[in-house]
C-alpha cells in the first residue's frame, strides 16, 4: 500500500495548498468562453506540441494566474477550475482560417513544400490558432480542515465571469496523479487522524495511442484508490471478454485480503468461479489467488472432485442420500421445479415429506395418534423420494442411511418371497421395517408400484390401500412410474452434478463458517449445466444473507463479506430482470439490503443491460472497459457521466483500459489497470505473515 503523494502532502504542510497544483503546469492557453458547464479554450499548434499533446477526455487546469509566475504570485481567485476535454470548437472566425489553411494547402502541394514555408509567419501563427471544448468538472478551492490547508473539491463552479482570466494549464505527472487519485485523504480522515489504505490500481491513460505521452514521461503516472471503497459496497466491472475483467477482479480481491491482515479484520470474500480461473493457476503466468493462502487455510476451494492430495480443495457437491440433509435437498428440487406448473408437478413439489413436529399436535392419545399417522405419511413419501433420486442416477449412499416405514406384515412377507434380506424387520407389532440403502428402497417402491397396478387394473394380490391412501408416497410415485410424463424425472436429473456420495453437511453452512473467519473462498462452477450453477449460486446467496440477517437482528456485529461474481450475466436471471420482487431475487436482495449487513458484491459482466436496474442503481464503483454494443452502453450512460466516454469505450478495445468512479472519486478517471502479478500476491502474504512463493 502506498501512502500520500506529495501534492496531499504538501497541502496539509502549510501555506496555500492550491499553489503546488500549478508546479510543473505547461500552459495551454487561455479560456475565451465560459459557463458554468462547459469552457471554450483557445490555444495554437505550438502550445499543444510543447505540452506533450491534448488527448480528449484530458484533465486540465484553469486557473486567474500570472503567466510565468504561476507558482509565486497570488491567484487572483483563490480556486482552480478542471475541466476535462471534449473535442475541438470553432473559433469566432474559424470560416476565414479554413480558407487561409485552404490556400495554404493549395500553394505547398503545387510547390511541393511543406505549408509552413509558403507563407508568412503572422499568418502561419493565425492558421495554427484552435480551440477545445471542454466540460467544467468542479473547482478545486483552498479550506482549512483540523487547522490544516486543505484542497477542497466542488463539483461545480460558483461563479461566472465574463473577462478573459483564466488561462488553462496541462498539469505535470504529480499532479495530474493528485487529480486521479483525489481525495487521496478525505476531511473525516484527516479530523480523525486516519490514514487511508491506498493502492495503484493503474496509471492515467487518456488515449489508445500513447505516442505523445510516452514522449512527454506522462505514461506512468499512478492512480491510487481506496481499499476501503470497495467493501462492503456494490462494484460493476463491466467490459468485453478479454479485455481484463478477471485481472481487475484478482487485483481488488489480493488488496482487500492485503488490507484485511494488516489491520486483522476478518474480511471473508466469496467468489462464484465460472470459467475456475480463479481456482487454477494460470498457465500462462503462473499467477492466482489460490497462491494468497497456500500453506496456509486463509484460500479455499469448493469445486466438482477436489483433489484428495490438495488441502485447500473441498467438494463442492452436496450427498443427497445425507439424511440430515434432506431439507436442503428438497429445497434444492423445489428451486429446480419451480417453475413447473403441471398438476402431477405441482403435487410432488407440495408434497409433505418433512418431518412433523409432536408439538404441532394436541396432547393426549388423540394427538399422539395423529402425529403418527402423519409421520408414517412422511416416512412412506421419502421411502419413495430416495427411490425416485436412485432411479434418476444418484449413486453410492451415506454412512448413516435408514429409511423406516409401515408395512403391512402379510404385503412383507409377499415381497421378501421375490427379494430376501432386503427390508428389515424393526418393530414386528408396529409392522415398522426399514432399508439401508437406496436401491433397496427403489427395489421396494417398484415393487409396489407394480401391485398398486396390479391393484388399479383389478388383479390385486395384496392390499396395497393404505398406501394407495398415503398422499405423499403417490404424490412421489407418479413422478416415479413417470406414467403421465417424465419432465419432472427429467429436471430432478439435470442436478445429478451437484451429488456427491463422500460429501458431508451443507456447502452453506460451511461457507458461511469460512467467511466469519475471514477466508477467501472460491466456488469452482466450470462443471456443471448453467441451471444448476446459477441455482446453487442463487441459495448460497439467499442462505448467507438469512445468516448475516440473523445476526443483525442479534445485535452481534456485522461480519464484512464481499461476494464477487465473474460473467454475472450467466447467473443473474435475465428472465427476470426489472420483474422480481427483493424477496425472490437474491442478487437484487444484496444490492437493496445487504450494505446494512456489511456485505457487499463485485458482479463482472459484458451485458450491462443483462442487469437489474435495481442494481445498478445500487453500484458505487465502477470500472468499465471496452463495450461493442450501443445498446451497452446507452444503458451505461444513465449512470453519472459515462454518456461522455461512450463512443470510446466502443471504439477502443485494449485490454486493461477502463474508466473508472469510485465511492470516493469526484469524477471518472480513464485507467490503464495494472496487471496482476506475483508482487501483489507476495505483498499481501507478507501481509499475512507467510512466506514469498517464487513463480
Amino acid at each position: 500500500m502506498n501512502g500520500l503523494s506529495g501534492i496531499a502532502g504538501a497541502a496539509t504542510a502549510g501555506a496555500n495548498p492550491l499553489t503546488p497544483l500549478l508546479t510543473g503546469a505547461k500552459r495551454l492557453g487561455g479560456i475565451y468562453h465560459l459557463d458554468y458547464d462547459k469552457a471554450v479554450v483557445i490555444t495554437d499548434d505550438l502550445l499543444k506540441r510543447e505540452a506533450g499533446g491534448v488527448p480528449r477526455n484530458g484533465f486540465l487546469l484553469a486557473a486567474a494566474t500570472v503567466p510565468t509566475k504561476e507558482t509565486n504570485a497570488p491567484l487572483d481567485e483563490d480556486e482552480i477550475i478542471l475541466l476535462r476535454v471534449r473535442g475541438t470548437a470553432a473559433l469566432p472566425n474559424e470560416s476565414e482560417l479554413i480558407a487561409t489553411r485552404l490556400a495554404a494547402m493549395r500553394t505547398a502541394d503545387v510547390r511541393e513544400q511543406r505549408p509552413a514555408t509558403v507563407i508568412d509567419n503572422l499568418t502561419n501563427g493565425q492558421i495554427e490558432m484552435s480551440a477545445f471544448d471542454c466540460e467544467v468538472l468542479g473547482t478545486f478551492y483552498a479550506d482549512t480542515v483540523a487547522r490544516q490547508p486543505y484542497v477542497q473539491w466542488g463539483a461545480d463552479i460558483d461563479n461566472v465571469y465574463s473577462g478573459a482570466r483564466y488561462f488553462v494549464y496541462v498539469p505535470s505527472a504529480e499532479v495530474l496523479s493528485f487529480i486521479a487519485s483525489y481525495p487521496e485523504k478525505t476531511t473525516d480522515e484527516i479530523e480523525s487522524w486516519e490514514e487511508p489504505d491506498l493502492i495503484e490500481i493503474g496509471v492515467v491513460r487518456f488515449a489508445s495511442t500513447r505516442r505523445r505521452a510516452v514522449e512527454a514521461k506522462m505514461d506512468n503516472v499512478p492512480v491510487k484508490v481506496r481499499v476501503t471503497d470497495f467493501i462492503s459496497r456494490k462494484t460493476a466491472v463491466l467490459g468485453m471478454t478479454r479485455v481484463g475483467k478477471s485481472n481487475t477482479n484478482k487485483t481488488l480481491c489480493t488488496a482487500i485480503f492485503e488490507h484485511a491482515a494488516r489491520t486483522k479484520t476478518n474480511i471473508g470474500q466469496l467468489i462464484f468461479d465460472p470459467q475456475g480461473e480463479y481456482a487454477n493457476i494460470n498457465k500462462q503466468d503462473k499467477t492466482g489467488l489460490r497462491l494468497l493462502g497456500t500453506g496456509s487455510d486463509r484460500v479455499k476451494i469448493y469445486k466438482m472432485k477436489p483433489n484428495p492430495n490438495d488441502k485447500q480443495e473441498f467438494p463442492l457437491a452436496v450427498n443427497f442420500y445425507d439424511i440430515d440433509e434432506f431439507s436442503m435437498v428438497w429445497e434444492m428440487l423445489g428451486d429446480a421445479l419451480a417453475d413447473m406448473s403441471t398438476s402431477y408437478a405441482n403435487a410432488f413439489k407440495t408434497a409433505r415429506l418433512i418431518e412433523p413436529e409432536r408439538s404441532e399436535y394436541p396432547t393426549g392419545p388423540e394427538g399422539e395418534k395423529a402425529f403418527w399417522d402423519v409421520m408414517s405419511d412422511v416416512q412412506r413419501g421419502r421411502l419413495a423420494f430416495y427411490a425416485l433420486l436412485a432411479k434418476a442416477g444418484y449413486t453410492g449412499s451415506s454412512r448413516r442411511f435408514t429409511l423406516r416405514f409401515k408395512m403391512a406384515k402379510k404385503t412383507r412377507e409377499t415381497f421378501e418371497q421375490a427379494y430376501p434380506n432386503v427390508i428389515e424387520l424393526v418393530n414386528q407389532q408396529q409392522g415398522l421395517c426399514a432399508v439401508r440403502t437406496p436401491q433397496a428402497a427403489r427395489m421396494v417402491v417398484n415393487w409396489l408400484s407394480q401391485r398398486i397396478a396390479d391393484a388399479v387394473a383389478g388383479n390385486q394380490s395384496v392390499d396395497t390401500s393404505t398406501w394407495q391412501n398415503c398422499d405423499p408416497f403417490m404424490a412421489v410415485l407418479t413422478v416415479f412410474d413417470a406414467t403421465v410424463g417424465d419432465a419432472v424425472l427429467n429436471r430432478i436429473r439435470t442436478l445429478v452434478d451437484f451429488h456427491d456420495p463422500l460429501s458431508q453437511g451443507d456447502l452453506a453452512d460451511k461457507v458461511w463458517v469460512d467467511l466469519v473467519d475471514g477466508k477467501l473462498v472460491i466456488i469452482d462452477l466450470s462443471i456443471g449445466s448453467d441451471n444448476v450453477t446459477k441455482l446453487l449460486s442463487e441459495r448460497l446467496v439467499f442462505r448467507l444473507i438469512d445468516r448475516a440477517n440473523q445476526r443483525f437482528r442479534a445485535n452481534e456485529p456485522n461480519v464484512p463479506i464481499q461476494i464477487i461474481v465473474e460473467e454475472a450475466h450467466n447467473l443473474f436471471d435475465r428472465s427476470k430482470s426489472g420483474k422480481s420482487t427483493v424477496k425472490d431475487d437474491p442478487w437484487v436482495r444484496l444490492a437493496k439490503e445487504a450494505a446494512k449487513y456489511g456485505m457487499g458484491l463485485v458482479y463482472a459482466t459484458q451485458e450491462v443491460t443483462s442487469i437489474d436496474k435495481r442494481i445498478l442503481s445500487n453500484t458505487s464503483n465502477w470500472i468499465v472497459a471496452h463495450l461493442n454494443s450501443d445498446n451497452e452502453t446507452r444503458e451505461l450512460s444513465h449512470y453519472y457521466d459515462f454518456a461522455v466516454f461512450a463512443e470510446g469505450l466502443r471504439k477502443v478495445e485494449d485490454r486493461g483500459y477502463a474508466r473508472i468512479k469510485t465511492f470516493s472519486g469526484k469524477y471518472i478517471v480513464p485507467v490503464q489497470i495494472a496487471k496482476f502479478d506475483h508482487t501483489m500476491i507476495n505483498r499481501a502474504r507478507e501481509a499475512a505473515g507467510l512466506p514469498a512463493i517464487n513463480p
